[in-house]
């Protein structure tokens, strides 16, 4: 049985000296280890929230006395994973609300002097709930009178929680017979005019999962008449618009008939706070006025009866809009429609709200009246023109503002703004040095008219009378450079004032004579190119003022290296000049000889930096040629260059990786061959060649050679075997004598010859070799093989005689 401590089993002997004998042995040991539980405890009551439940303590043995302690625990519906209730420690334990769907274990201690035993009753059944159960009746609050509102409580409740409840309100006669009264099935109910004299009670059903109770209330007293009560609020309607009636609603009201309204409407601040009472409005409808404008309403309803009276006061309505201006005649604009002119708009006539005030907008629109803009500031009642406005039109927007909100009208369009055709008022001029070359400035002199005016020049070349004057193609600029062809002539300017109104011209007073000028540097002549060798040097004549046509004549210099003793070079007249090797570390100068109907004026230019050679420069890079392996002698071709003779050339050999990287020099491998040694087995070679001459030093680099090759192992003496050919001794084998590219090393393979046929001798590969039984009768042989960088060579001694024993 589970939980219950094993009954230790009483053993009967055949005799019963020794059954006396067990017995009182059995008696001793139980009373060394507590009570022996005989029959297990068990649960007995009813598995319901609220019941109780009692553990019997089952049967035991033991020394007497006995003493008995008891614990309860709560466990799931399978009797499993139980938890202790602490403060159950008695033989009967009553069911809380937490027991139910859960099973009780009880497990009964027992105890003697000599120790303490515990066994365990089986599972209770799975606790269940209890229904609802009256503990104390509902109680009915509030006033019993007509329209008032009355409350029932729930009372208090036994059962298994959750709980929930059902109302339904009944009226009650002199009698004492109650009815249900319709619709009343909440826990609040508003006493109505048919209640008077009668009592109201309350039947209030608990219910939850086991099943559901029901109980009523006390009766209230017996319901009286009742002043009036408010129950839904009154409501203003209409349009809110001065001028417009509202009508209040009474709301709804409960309380005893009759019942009579009085009404007084309220002026609320659209900002908040108390509201004022309108005088004389008390009726159940009002016209809202000029002085409600932008303010909320409401009105207070009083309802009264025999009982007395309450009042309740509706919402307040959203702000008392105004009535909009409307235009009845449109703004008008009068006043002179030229640049300059003042314009004055008259705001045309409005309907509505009062007071009404006025804003103005003139606006600029095309010479059609369309695409009209807001002119930026333009908001007063007059308006100046200006000179941007000539061609175009003009409207003004007007906006009349009251409190119900805004209108606008615009004015027609009007005509088209003129401007002031532009006049002279002094003659244009000319300024500056009549020559040839020189630039003469134009003033256009002074106008009045529209602003904005441009002007337009024309420039006119007279004889020299001042007479035949004609236009100078292209010349409209408000300046003229002078050229050849002008000089012994005379100048005029025609200058052509024009704006939105039109154009005018006026004509300058006639210049004097035009003169020639004889050519003069303005920027030295220079020589460009490269100063070298072979190089081709070209001369610029520089900037020279003067009457056109200027002819140039060039006269080439050589000058010693300090740019001094310059002399003409015989023929060199030309604008380029090439150098030769005869002017290397000289310099050079050129004259330039200007010339025009004015006479001849010369310039030379700066001295030129001193004259170089040609630098050596590779054509086709050096190679290296022979035999690339360990001892061969290499050698060393420059390659092709060209420069400025005589060139003279240096080698420098270098030692590079075997993919022909990381490439340096081999020290003292300057000459133009070179040994291979086996130091650069398994390596490639580069060639530097450097070229020199007078004007410097330049280097190529070959490409780099293949790998260098060793020489394979040679055996020029066969390997030999020492020692005496008798069990138990050493043999040692010499290595014979090699050729080939070092380091060489050695590797050996001593062989067991039986009847001619030689084999391995397994792990016989030292130098040395010891003699062993399966040797004797037989002969050896070792094969010496040897290894460099360039492979393997094998070489094998002459047999050894016949192995003897001991």
């Amino acid at each position: 049985m589970r939980g219950m401590k094993a009954v230790r089993p009483r053993v009967l002997g055949p005799l019963l000296l020794v059954a006396v004998g067990c017995s009182l042995a059995t008696a001793a040991a139980e009373a060394a280890e507590g009570p022996a539980n005989i029959s297990a405890p068990a649960i007995s009551g009813i598995a319901r929230d609220g019941q109780r439940l009692k553990v019997g303590k089952g049967a035991w043995s033991g020394a007497k006395p006995i003493a008995y302690a008891y614990a309860w625990s709560r466990c799931d519906a399978s009797g499993n994973s139980c938890t202790a209730i602490v403060s159950a420690r008695k033989a009967t334990y009553k069911l809380v609300h937490e027991d139910v769907g859960h099973t009780l274990r009880a497990a009964v201690s027992a105890s003697d002097s000599g120790g303490e035993t515990t066994a365990s009753a089986q599972p209770s059944e799975v606790v269940a709930s209890s229904a609802p159960a009256k503990r104390k009746r509902p109680v009915i609050s509030g006033s019993p009178r007509d329209g008032q509102l009355m409350t029932v409580g729930n009372g208090t409740w036994r059962g298994t929680p959750p709980q929930s409840f059902a109302y339904q309100w009944q009226a009650c006669s002199k009698s004492g017979a109650c009815s249900d009264i319709a619709g009343a099935t909440a826990a609040s109910y508003r006493v109505a005019t048919a209640q008077i004299g009668q009592k109201l009670r309350t039947v209030v059903t608990a219910t939850n999962v086991a099943g559901q109770a029901s109980v009523n209330s006390m009766a209230s007293k017996p319901i009286a008449a009742g002043p009036p009560v408010n129950t839904g609020a009154p409501t203003v309607s209409g349009s809110l618009q001065e001028g417009q009636t509202l009508s209040a609603s009474d709301g709804q009201w409960a309380g005893t008939a009759p019942i009579s309204f009085a009404y007084q409407w309220l002026r609320c601040s659209v900002l908040g706070g108390a509201c004022q009472e309108i005088a004389g409005a008390t009726g159940p409808t009002y016209t809202a006025g000029a002085e409600d404008l932008a303010s909320n309403l409401a009105v207070v309803v009083t309802a009264s009866n025999a009982q007395g009276s309450a009042s309740a006061t509706s919402a307040e309505t959203q702000p008392i809009l105004g009535i909009l201006p409307k235009n009845t005649a449109l703004p008008s604009i009068s006043g002179l429609l030229q640049d300059g002119g003042l314009l004055s708009v008259a705001t045309g006539s409005w309907s509505g709200s009062q007071p009404i005030s006025y804003a103005i907008q003139w606006q600029l629109c095309n010479a059609l009246g369309e695409a009209c803009k807001d002119l930026t500031g333009a908001t007063g009642s007059s308006l100046k023109l200006d000179p941007s406005q000539i061609g175009k039109t003009l409207a003004a927007v007007v906006t009349a503002t009251n409190a119900a909100g805004s209108t606008s009208a615009t004015t027609s369009i009007t005509g088209l703004i003129s401007g002031l055709l532009p006049k002279n008022t002094s003659l244009p001029s000319i300024s500056g040095l009549l020559q040839d070359g020189s630039l003469l400035s134009a003033s256009q002199g002074s106008w009045s008219g529209s602003e904005p005016i441009s002007y337009a020049y024309q420039w006119q070349l007279c004889n020299a009378l001042g007479k035949a004057c004609e236009d100078l193609a292209g010349a409209t600029g408000s300046s003229l450079e002078l050229d050849p062809s002008e000089i012994g002539k005379t100048l005029a300017l025609v200058v052509t004032a024009t704006n939105t109104a039109g154009s005018t011209s006026a004509t300058s007073s006639i210049t004097g004579l035009i003169a020639g000028i004889l050519p003069k540097n303005t920027a030295l002549p220079s020589i460009s190119g490269l100063l070298q060798d072979g190089g081709l040097l070209s001369v610029a004549t520089g900037s020279w003022s003067g009457s056109q046509p200027i002819a140039y004549a060039i006269q080439w210099q050589l000058c010693n290296a300090l740019g001094e003793a310059c002399k003409d070079i015989t023929g060199a007249t030309a604008s380029s000049l090439k150098l030769d090797p005869s002017q290397i570390g000289k310099t050079l100068a050129a004259v330039v000889t200007a010339t025009n109907a004015a006479g001849s004026t010369s310039a030379t230019t700066s001295i030129t930096g001193l004259i170089a050679g040609l630098l050596p420069k590779n054509i086709s890079l050096p190679s290296v040629s022979g035999l690339l392996q360990d001892g061969s002698l290499l050698s060393a071709s420059q390659g092709s260059w060209s420069g400025s003779e005589p060139i003279s050339y240096a080698y420098q050999w270098q030692l590079c990786n075997a993919l022909g990287k990381a490439c340096e020099n081999l020290a003292g491998a300057v000459g133009s061959s070179l040994k291979l040694n086996p130091a650069e087995i398994g390596k490639t070679l580069a060639l530097v060649v450097t070229a020199t001459n007078a004007a410097g030093s330049t280097s190529a680099t070959s490409s780099v050679t293949g790998l260098i090759a060793g020489i394979l192992p040679k055996n020029t003496a066969l390997p030999t075997i020492a020692g005496p050919l008798k069990l138990n001794q050493l043999l040692t084998a010499t290595t014979g004598a090699w050729s080939g590219s070092e380091p060489i090393s050695y590797a050996y393979q001593w062989q067991l010859c039986v009847l001619s046929v030689c084999t391995n001798i397994a792990k016989a590969t030292s130098s040395t070799f010891l003699l062993g039984p399966l040797d004797v009768a037989n002969t050896l042989r070792v094969v010496v093989t040897a290894t460099n960088v360039a492979g393997s060579t094998p070489a094998t001694s002459a047999v050894t005689g016949l192995i003897a024993g001991l």
